[in-house]
């Protein structure tokens, strides 16, 4: 019989602890609603004239280039320096950026996709472009995709690509 009580009472443990931590986790909620309710009301609470509106949504449109010109016209006739670095000045420059990386990029790497059919022609104009020796020029053929040079100049990895080609193999600038 004490068996019997001591498996009720541990039942009775258990659903109590089961309420406590649904009760807690109600109360949890109850405070994350109240808080984003508050959230919710301070943006509402705000109200823009139109004029501010309008103002506003000219200078959100505004390119990279006109952006920049209206900050050099902001600090030259009333001495107003953008804050470090704006979101809309944020924006534009990044992609500039990246856009100026491709155009320059200076070095190369030949890759080797396929050898074709001509496999021990390929080899041998790996190892003329390397100096690796057979074995290793054998694996590297085996291998692709693989890079044969790394880091040549535009017209280096051009002339690599051509004599590669030329021999059938299929070849990748990167």
């Amino acid at each position: 019989m004490a068996k019997t009580e001591e498996k009720e009472q541990a039942n009775n443990n258990a659903k109590e602890d089961v309420k406590e931590e649904a009760n807690a986790e109600v109360k949890e909620e109850a405070k994350e609603t109240k808080k984003a309710k508050a959230v919710q009301g301070s943006k509402e609470t705000k109200k823009w004239s139109s004029e501010v509106k309008k103002l506003g949504d000219k200078i959100a449109g505004l390119k990279l280039m006109q952006a920049k010109e209206l900050g050099d016209y902001l600090k030259d006739e009333y001495g107003i320096e953008p804050a470090a670095g704006g979101a809309v000045m944020m924006a534009g420059p990044a992609t500039q950026a990246q856009a100026e990386e491709k155009e320059e990029k200076t070095t190369f790497n030949v890759i080797l996709k396929e050898f074709g059919d001509k496999k021990i022609q390929v080899i041998k104009e790996v190892r003329a472009l390397t100096a690796l020796g057979l074995k290793e020029a054998k694996d590297l053929v085996d291998n692709v995709p693989k890079p044969v040079k790394e880091g040549l100049s535009k017209e280096e990895a051009e002339a690599a690509r051509q004599k590669l080609e030329a021999v059938g193999a299929v070849v990748e600038l990167t």
